[in-house]
């Protein structure tokens, strides 16, 4: 987790007095690296058998809930072979108790312009790639008897932002890990 973007989450983890509250902070932390790393076992380790995920706001037509191990596995199976997991959340604000962890922020991602054909006001182009952004709040709830994660709520406050086309070879941190091959 060297992202700078996630030195809010560190800073609160440093912070936290209550070890409960702590625990909480480096569970979520814990499943942000394996996330990142697009390590699933050590990600679903972070979750309670059959977790709750709800995604919520701008782009998504209403809810979207995915629900127990096998809708959560084949969502991370999709978003890690896309590199969409290869992201970067800059963290305004973390708050925490021993049932809930919220951190709220910019979502950074590489896309290639075929996955934003449609969702952007910006003219892309379909094998190009682009730096975009987009505002979200995730709750992550705490089962207490497990001391594991039920999933995630999240809420997309902004649709996707083009900051601008980039080179294959920049911000090789986020996006595929293909780009720029062949």
């Amino acid at each position: 987790m060297n992202q700078p973007g996630w030195q809010p989450l560190l800073d609160a983890i440093d912070a936290a007095t209550d070890p409960r509250v702590k625990h909480a902070l480096q569970l979520v932390a814990e499943h942000v690296v394996a996330e990142v790393e697009g390590d699933i076992p050590r990600l679903l380790a972070t979750l309670v058998p059959e977790p709750t995920y709800r995604f919520w706001g701008a782009g998504m037509n209403g809810r979207t809930t995915l629900t127990g191990e096998t809708q959560v596995r084949s969502f991370y199976d999709h978003l890690i072979g896309s590199g969409k997991n290869r992201l970067d959340y800059v963290l305004d604000r973390v708050v925490a108790d021993a049932a809930t962890v919220i951190t709220e922020g910019v979502i950074h991602h590489v896309l290639d312009g075929a996955d934003l054909v449609g969702r952007v006001s910006t003219p892309v182009e379909a094998g190009h790639w682009y730096h975009v952004t987009y505002q979200s709040l995730i709750l992550w709830p705490i089962d207490p008897a497990s001391g594991l994660l039920t999933g995630e709520e999240v809420y997309l406050g902004s649709d996707h932002t083009v900051v601008r086309e980039i080179s294959a070879e920049e911000l090789p941190h986020l996006g595929s890990t293909t780009r720029g091959v062949g």
